[in-house]
C-alpha cells in the first residue's frame, strides 16, 4: 500500500495537473491499475475486524471451556479443575485436539481477563459491594425502639440488601454480614467498608495498610472477598451505600414500622427493596432487577456451611451472683459469688459455662429487649390541641389496643375530651395499667356522659395485637 504523500501526489496529478493514467503510472514507477485506483477512486477507512480462528474456535469448544472457567471462578482454589481434568471431560464429548491446545487457550483466556480487570476499576464492576450501618427506629411491643440496619449496595446495578441488628459489636456485625451474603445469592468479590471497630484495629494512614482485626480477617478468608477499608473522615469512598442508608431511611421508615422480631423486620425490609428494584436504574435505564440479574453471575459461590459467629470471654461474678454482660448487671442463679465463668456471646444471647464445662446458664443478651420510652404526657398534650392528628400520628400505632380504639375514629369534640381524660390519668397510671383496667379506670368514672359511657365492650375486648399490628 502506497503511503498517504504519494496518494495525494498522485490525485493531484491527476486533478490538479489533468496527466493521464498512463503518465501517472509512468511517473510515479507503478501499475496501471494501482495508479487508476488511487488517481480516481476514494479512499475511506476501513473498520479492522478480529477474527480468530483454529480449531477452538471453528468448531465452538472455547465456549464450552469458557463456561467451565466462570463456572470454576466462584469456587474455591481446591475445588478448581485442573487443566488436565478439563482436557479429560473435554475428550469425553469428543474433542479432537491436543492437550497443549487446550492449556494454551486457558493461558491466553487468563491474560486477557487480568488485563480487563484491570480497566474495569475505571467504573463500578459487577460483583464489588459497600457495606455500612443505619441508625433507625421502629415500634416493638408498643415502644419506640432504635436499631441498626446493616445495609449490603451493589453499585454496578443499585441492588441492595439490608439485615436488622440490634448493635454494631463483632458478633452482630459478623452475622448480620453472613445473612447478607445468603439473600444476595452470593458473596461479593470486594466489599469496601467504613472504619468499624468491630472490623478494624487500625484505620489507614500514610503508608500504613489498614489493619483488620484477627476475626474478620478469618471471616473473610472463610468467604474468600477482599475487603477494602476507605480512609479516615472519607465516607464519600462509598458513597452508593451512604446513599442507600438515606434512601431506605426516607422511603420505607418514615412512618415507623412494626417489628416483631428482627428476622420478621429483615424479611420485611427485603420484601420492599426487592418491590424497589423494578424501577429504572438512575443512569443505566434499565430496571436495577435487570442489572441484578447480570450481576448475579460474578458472585462468588456460598459455602456449604455457614461461619459459625460466636466469641468468648471471661468473667467472674460479683459478691451478689451477678455477672456484667453488655453494660448490664445480671443474676445468675447457679453461679454463686466471686464465681469464675466462661461467657460464649452471640450476637442475640449469652451462655454460661462453670469450670468443670457445665452449662449454668442461658439466656438473651440485654440490649435484645431494650426500648426507649415515650413521653406520653406531652405527647397528649400535642394531640389536644390538635385532635385531628392523632388518626394519622406515626406514634397512635404503640397506643395500648383499647386506648388506641377508644381515641380514634371519634369527632373532634370527642377526641379532645378523651384526650383531656386520658391525659389527667397519666398524672397516676401507666398506658399498660390503663389497657389491663380499662373498664375500671376509663369507663367508669371521671365524668363521662352518658352517651361517653355507651361503648361496645366486645369492639375493645376482640381486639389482639396481631390485629392492632395489621391496622
Amino acid at each position: 500500500m502506497l503511503t498517504m504523500d504519494r496518494i495525494n501526489h498522485i490525485k493531484e496529478s491527476r486533478n490538479e495537473e489533468g496527466l493521464s493514467i498512463n503518465q501517472i503510472a509512468k511517473n510515479e514507477g507503478i501499475n496501471w491499475r494501482t495508479a487508476k485506483k488511487y488517481a480516481d477512486s476514494d479512499i475511506l477507512p476501513k473498520e479492522r475486524k478480529r477474527t480468530r480462528s483454529g480449531m477452538m474456535y471453528d468448531d465452538g469448544w472455547h465456549e464450552i471451556i469458557d463456561g467451565w472457567l466462570f463456572e470454576d471462578s466462584r469456587e474455591t482454589r481446591k475445588n478448581r479443575r485442573t487443566r488436565k481434568a478439563l482436557f479429560e471431560q473435554l475428550k469425553k464429548l469428543g474433542f479432537p485436539g491436543s492437550y497443549r491446545t487446550v492449556c494454551q487457550y486457558i493461558q491466553n483466556t487468563q491474560k486477557e481477563t487480568a488485563k480487563a480487570a484491570a480497566f474495569e476499576k475505571l467504573d463500578h464492576p459487577a460483583g464489588e459491594a459497600q457495606l455500612d450501618f443505619g441508625t433507625y427506629r421502629v415500634a416493638y411491643q408498643n415502644e419506640l425502639r432504635t436499631i441498626k440496619l446493616l445495609v449490603l449496595a451493589y453499585p454496578y446495578s443499585n441492588r441492595a440488601f439490608a439485615v436488622a441488628l440490634p448493635r454494631e459489636n463483632r458478633e452482630c456485625f459478623l452475622n448480620g454480614l453472613e445473612r447478607l451474603f445468603e439473600l444476595s445469592g452470593g458473596i461479593p468479590t470486594e466489599i469496601r467498608i467504613d472504619n468499624l471497630a468491630a472490623a478494624v484495629i487500625k484505620p489507614k494512614k500514610g503508608n500504613d495498610d489498614t489493619v483488620f482485626t484477627d476475626e474478620f480477617e478469618q471471616f473473610r478468608a472463610y468467604y474468600r472477598f477482599n475487603a477494602v477499608a476507605c480512609n479516615a473522615y472519607s465516607g464519600h469512598e462509598k458513597g452508593a451505600v451512604e446513599n442507600k442508608v438515606g434512601y431506605i431511611r426516607y422511603n420505607f421508615f418514615d412512618e415507623i414500622p412494626m417489628m416483631a422480631s428482627f428476622e420478621q423486620l429483615t424479611e420485611w425490609l427485603n420484601n420492599r427493596l426487592a418491590e424497589d428494584s423494578i424501577r429504572n436504574h438512575y443512569q443505566k435505564h434499565v430496571t436495577i432487577s435487570e442489572l441484578w440479574d447480570d450481576e448475579t453471575p460474578t458472585l462468588l459461590r456460598l459455602p456449604t456451611e455457614p461461619y459459625p459467629v460466636f466469641s468468648y470471654k471471661e468473667a467472674k461474678t460479683n459478691k451478689y451472683g451477678e455477672l456484667t454482660i453488655d453494660g448490664e448487671a445480671l443474676h445468675i442463679p447457679k453461679a454463686g459469688r466471686n464465681s469464675h465463668l466462661l461467657v460464649r456471646l452471640t450476637w442475640n444471647s449469652f451462655t454460661c459455662v462453670n469450670a468443670n464445662g457445665e452449662i449454668i446458664h442461658e439466656g438473651p443478651r440485654p440490649y435484645m429487649n431494650e426500648s426507649v420510652p415515650v413521653d406520653w404526657k406531652q405527647k397528649f398534650e400535642d394531640w389536644k390541641i390538635k385532635p385531628r392528628a392523632i388518626k394519622h400520628s406515626r406514634y397512635t400505632k404503640l397506643l395500648p389496643a383499647n386506648i388506641k380504639l377508644y381515641l380514634v375514629e371519634q369527632n373532634p369534640a370527642t377526641i379532645r375530651e378523651r384526650l383531656r381524660q386520658i391525659s389527667s390519668l397519666l398524672d397516676r397510671y401507666t398506658l399498660e395499667e390503663m389497657q389491663e383496667r380499662f373498664e375500671e379506670l376509663v369507663l367508669a368514672n371521671l365524668g363521662l356522659t352518658e352517651t361517653q359511657k355507651q361503648v361496645d365492650m366486645t369492639r375493645y375486648d376482640q381486639l389482639s395485637p396481631k390485629a392492632v399490628q395489621q391496622a
